[in-house]
């Protein structure tokens, strides 16, 4: 009977110390296995748990293959999202060549980015902003569609070999 009890302890503690991990960091993965050949083009948020009237930050980011030796020297996408579950509050400016958003058909749920870098870019995160969490559910409301990817100095195009994966990841210690 002791040993029951002992047992029964013993696995409640291991419970315990189970939940205690970070669920944010449990949930999703904070990027896709990345390719060997090719890119891959991501979305990112800080929150994947956030409920109706918080704000998140979303991320666009880019890895390169394992194998693949070039970098972005431009890029052209839409992050789509439905604006009855999310909307759009600001960008945040990226300091690394140049790279504009247009928010015009943000209340549509579209946004249009774009970027250029003659040596190719440092920091592979092609948009980062804000959003309104309206309804539950949030991170379903995102499509990511990449028009265009260059290599620098090449001009070669990366589009043939862009992956873009449906899922959502969790970014995690973002500044």
């Amino acid at each position: 009977m002791r040993s029951v009890r002992s047992f029964t302890l013993a696995a409640l503690a291991l419970g315990l110390v189970a939940c205690e991990d970070d669920p944010l960091k449990s949930g999703l993965p904070e990027v896709p296995t990345p390719p060997q050949q090719g890119v891959q083009a991501f979305i990112q948020v800080d929150n994947a748990q956030a409920n109706p009237g918080d704000q998140v930050r979303v991320f666009v980011r880019l890895q390169f293959g394992t194998e693949t030796g070039a970098k972005l020297g431009s890029y052209t996408a839409r992050l789509k999202f439905d604006p009855e579950i999310l909307g759009f509050v600001s960008e945040a400016k990226i300091d690394d060549g140049l790279r504009v958003t247009n928010p015009n058909n943000a209340g549509a749920g579209e946004l249009r980015f774009a970027g250029a870098s003659a040596a190719g870019f440092n920091d592979l995160t092609l948009f980062e902003g804000a959003f309104l969490v309206k309804k539950a559910g949030y991170l379903d409301a995102f499509k990511l569609e990449m028009e265009e990817a260059s290599a620098a100095t090449t001009l070669s195009n990366l589009t043939e070999h862009l992956d873009v994966p449906g899922q959502v990841f969790q970014r995690s210690g973002w500044k």
